[in-house]
């Protein structure tokens, strides 16, 4: 760098009096320029190191922590461009604001720095003022990054922290529910000697606690999911059959609601795990019962190509407002009936849906309008995808 790129506007000293100071390195090869620039920068209450040529920049900026790096573009042996590149491209430094100094005007110039990963320039000669308030509001910015890290970090730590507290706690509820229910079916076995308000209160009870038995299941599946900790049992099954078996399980259920169920579509077969599938067809006609006015019809229809199994769930309920068609997938997620003007929780259900049909290799979702129903749908792999997934 010629004398004429020194920096020749006055020094004025400067403090920073809202505290935004930070780590600063700066790369010149021109020991009055890192001079001159630090003596700046530590007016304002930063802190500096300094670095001779490109390689050092690239070794301090790894070997310390630094807020912001000031990178000076023409230095020997690796100019500022190259030095931009790398620090971009490491995970250790790829989020660090980096003003670049250059007396190079031409757009050609500042566009290639651009495309290095630059994020401000700096024109040569420096006002002194201009470079306390560009790296001013580049360590702002770099503070704000770091604490959204932060953040971030412990927003992870507490979601971990209630999951486990929630998987604790649900694990210990399935085995004394299971009691419940056991006790319920034993009763049925008796329930001659009952009246008719006792049998009905017992039907009620039993389905109350298999609902219960239900959610608890798919909560600890859910967290399985998650973890990586629950492997499919992939055989080959008939689609066809898996439905209708999980409509015979609903039937009572929707004659209670005066809803007619059907399953329409050829036979078709794939590599999947029967239990989980069949509880992902319990779980969508469950909601389409929920959800569903009386002496309406739900109904299940099944494809196929060459690549998937394709499954659609149609209902004729009060519909999904679009802003929550996405929501309902989520852990614990609502959604509003506009006829009633209440928020529904969709529970675990349809989480469980969505990470089980992703397990298998599938997609989920939902096409629905407000008073015309909805239609769920899900993709399987065919036999012969899912076999070349498998092997892979």
């Amino acid at each position: 760098m010629s004398d004429t790129d020194s920096v020749v506007t006055p020094l004025k000293t400067v403090f920073a009096v809202d505290g935004r100071v930070g780590r600063i390195l700066v790369a010149d090869d021109e020991e009055k320029n890192r001079m001159l620039l630090r003596d700046i920068l530590e007016a304002q209450g930063h802190q500096v190191a300094l670095a001779e040529d490109g390689q050092q920049a690239i070794e301090k900026a790894f070997a310390n922590q630094q807020d912001v790096v000031v990178l000076d573009v023409m230095m020997p042996k690796m100019n500022g461009y190259e030095v931009c590149r790398q620090l971009r491209t490491d995970a250790r430094t790829a989020h660090l604001p980096i003003l670049m100094v250059t007396a190079l005007t031409d757009r050609a110039d500042r566009l290639k720095g651009i495309q290095a990963g630059a994020n401000d320039f700096l024109a040569k000669p420096i006002d002194a003022e201009e470079i306390r308030l560009r790296v001013k509001n580049a360590v702002l910015a770099k503070h704000l990054y770091d604490k959204v890290q932060d953040d971030y970090a412990r927003l992870k730590e507490l979601e971990n922290l209630r999951d486990n507290l929630t998987h604790m706690i649900v694990h210990d509820m399935r085995s004394p529910l299971m009691s419940v229910s056991g006790a319920y079916d034993i009763i049925m076995d008796e329930q001659d000697r009952l009246s008719s308000t006792q049998k009905e209160f017992l039907i009620m009870g039993r389905h109350a606690s298999r609902e219960l038995i239900e959610m608890v299941t798919s909560l600890l599946d859910v967290s399985r999911m998650e973890a990586g900790q629950m492997p499919l049992n992939r055989i080959p099954c008939d689609i066809r059959s898996i439905a209708l078996a999980s409509v015979d399980s609903m039937t009572v259920l929707a004659r209670k609601r005066k809803l007619t169920l059907s399953v329409t579509g050829d036979s078709v077969s794939a590599d999947v795990d029967h239990d989980i599938i069949l509880r992902i067809f319990s779980n969508l006609l469950g909601n389409a019962i929920k959800f569903s006015p009386a002496n309406g019809a739900i109904g299940i229809d099944i494809s196929s190509t060459s690549t998937d199994v394709r499954v659609t769930v149609t209902d004729q309920g009060y519909g999904i407002p679009s802003e929550y068609q996405q929501r309902i997938f989520e852990k614990f997620g609502q959604v509003k009936c506009r006829k009633e003007n209440k928020m529904y929780s969709t529970g675990l259900g349809l989480t469980f849906c969505k990470m089980a049909v992703e397990a298998h290799g599938g997609q989920i979702g939902v096409v629905s309008r407000v008073d015309e129903g909805s239609r769920f749908w899900f993709t399987l792999p065919s036999t012969q995808i899912s076999r070349e997934i498998n092997r892979r």
